[in-house]
């Protein structure tokens, strides 16, 4: 309960401010979320050893003409249930770290930064560093980086530097890399096409005999698996184009000889990504394919599970990626679309992905209109040929007038469990109806319906979300997902069928808003980037608060 007070008056401070703060002749800016949840024992579920989490995050910074200086600090009181990583790097007590610290001072067509910077090279295949709090992750570079502009067809970018890992340590390795971007329809005075020319070189450094072999029995792991030199070099090409209504863009990017996870041996590795879009009038499409070949590259060689015939090593950490790989799959936000994600296999993937849009409104009246919108995608594990996900989403959007709405999605989704290593397949048909009814200006109330019918272990569900909004400030809502049938087999025996409620409530005012709900949560994997983090389920109470000014 201290730590949950605590957290509501580093709320009161930091919203006390209400907007910026002229500060010695500069701004002062600032934010705060935080997530707390008070945990439950559940007989259904198990007890809870933990009572009690809360990930907080303040950050700061401070404006002065061409200068700029920030921070971040992360209070775990202690972590949240699922973090693993943060929690086994020292989360699970009552823990305040300093994630992020930097100055910055912009020139006439430059800009340089030390400390703690996120960074990303093209579409993030070759290089990138981020936030992302609901996986816990953050693998911010610290060291220097520079951009420049020195002329109107030629941008780069140069950094140095040590990446953090798994939130509160850094890795023992360092990074660097250049980025360069040339606009060929400057140059070569092209007014309707925009071509541009671009690509980028990353180094990893690690010394091989550090302290850590000794986990294999004491001799040099990396040897005995092919890998001899401390240096991964990182190399991209990408090239885009528009004009009129069509967009085309292709990166290529390769990469030395490295060790991925869950991979017997060093080898190099590539990628390859290419996308398609064209818009005219009331229609759109946009389609992407990308072909992956042992391209799960790491942080650090020294936090990764390597199988080989001596056993696993270490346990992977969530934040031990050096690049962004999108899923290339719908996101869904509907509850039973969204249960069982795709997850990227890095080392043999062909992925696809095509949307399809059109709308017709009508001609007198804007807020009466239809949208349509079809989205497919498919991956393929190409070194046994087998299906690792396929799904096929239609939607329609209908606006009757300004006071009815209603979306309808329909969606197939096959999924292999085991990334294509075998020929597994779930499937299962989701149906989803979403009406939203506009009562005055200031009322609204929405609910969903859906419905999943599958043949994998859990069988089908239903799904039920009632919110009503009065805006600009509260919005209640309860919803509940039921598991209908689960099928048992060898590995599930006498599975249970559960409700997974929710009921709460949200106020805004300005830029602070608050959130506090019960209920019970289900296990599942959590997606981002090609990175997944799993959730334990729960119940309990959960409170969201962010502000900023």
């Amino acid at each position: 309960m201290k730590r949950l007070i605590f957290s509501l008056l580093m709320l009161g401070c930091v919203a006390s401010a209400g907007a910026q703060l002229p500060l010695a002749g500069g701004t002062l800016t600032g934010s705060l979320e935080s997530n707390s949840i008070y945990y439950l024992n559940d007989k259904a579920l198990g007890d809870r050893s933990i009572p009690f989490g809360s990930n907080d995050y303040l950050k700061l910074a401070y404006y002065n003409g061409r200068w700029s200086a920030g921070l971040q600090g992360d209070g775990y009181l202690p972590a949240l249930v699922g973090y693993d990583d943060v929690r086994n790097a020292g989360g699970s007590d009552y823990t305040f770290a300093l994630t992020q610290i930097f100055v910055n001072y912009r020139g006439n067509g430059w800009d340089a930064t030390a400390g703690d910077f996120f960074e990303q090279f093209g579409s993030g295949l070759v290089y990138r560093s981020f936030e992302d709090r609901q996986l816990g992750m953050n693998n911010a570079t610290q060291g220097v980086r520079l951009t420049a502009q020195p002329t109107e067809w030629l941008s780069m970018k140069a950094f140095a530097g040590r990446p953090r890992l798994a939130v509160l340590t850094h890795a023992g390795s360092l990074l660097g890399g250049v980025d360069l971007s040339s606009n060929l329809s400057t140059v070569l005075d092209m007014q309707e096409i925009s071509l541009l020319l671009e690509g980028s070189y990353v180094v990893r450094y690690e010394s091989l005999t550090k302290e850590g072999s000794e986990l294999w029995g004491g001799f040099n792991i990396f040897e005995e698996l092919g890998l001899y030199s401390p240096m991964t070099h990182l190399y991209s090409a990408r090239g885009s184009l528009n004009w009129n209504s069509l967009s085309v863009k292709a990166e290529y990017v390769g990469k030395t000889m490295d060790i991925s996870d869950n991979v017997s041996t060093a080898s190099t590795g590539s990628a390859l990504l290419g996308e398609v879009a064209y818009s005219k009038g009331k229609f759109n499409m946009m389609t992407q394919v990308r072909l992956l070949n042992n391209f799960g590259t790491r942080l650090t060689l020294y936090d990764l599970p390597i199988v080989n015939d001596f056993g696993t090593s270490k346990v992977d950490a969530m934040g031990n990626t050096l690049n962004y790989i999108p899923a290339l799959t719908r996101q869904h936000t509907y509850m039973l679309a969204n249960l069982e994600p795709h997850q990227v296999n890095t080392h043999h993937e062909l992925a696809a992905q095509t949307d399809l849009y059109y709308s017709i409104r009508h001609k007198k009246d804007r807020r009466n209109f239809w949208r349509f919108h079809l989205n497919a995608s498919v991956a393929q594990n190409t070194e046994t040929q087998n299906l690792s996900w396929l799904d096929v989403n239609f939607d329609i959007e209908r606006q009757w007038n300004k006071d009815w709405k209603a979306t309808f999605l329909y969606s197939m989704q096959k999924r292999n469990p085991e990334k294509g290593v075998r020929d597994i397949i779930f499937t299962s048909h989701i149906f989803v109806a979403d009406l939203t009814h506009k009562i005055d200006r200031r009322n609204s109330l929405r609910a969903e319906l859906q419905y999943l019918y599958s043949n994998d272990y859990e069988g089908d569900w239903a799904a039920a979300l009632v919110e009503y909004n009065m805006a600009p400030a509260l919005s209640i809502f309860v919803s509940d997902m039921y598991n209908l049938q689960r099928v048992e087999t060898d590995h599930n025996r006498n599975l249970e069928k559960l409700h997974y409620y929710s009921i709460g409530a949200s106020y805004t005012i300005g830029n602070t808003r608050a959130q506090l709900s019960y209920g019970r949560n289900r296990a599942g994997m959590v997606c981002s980037g090609g990175v997944c983090r799993y959730t334990p389920a729960y119940t309990g109470f959960n409170l969201l608060l962010s502000t900023s000014f």
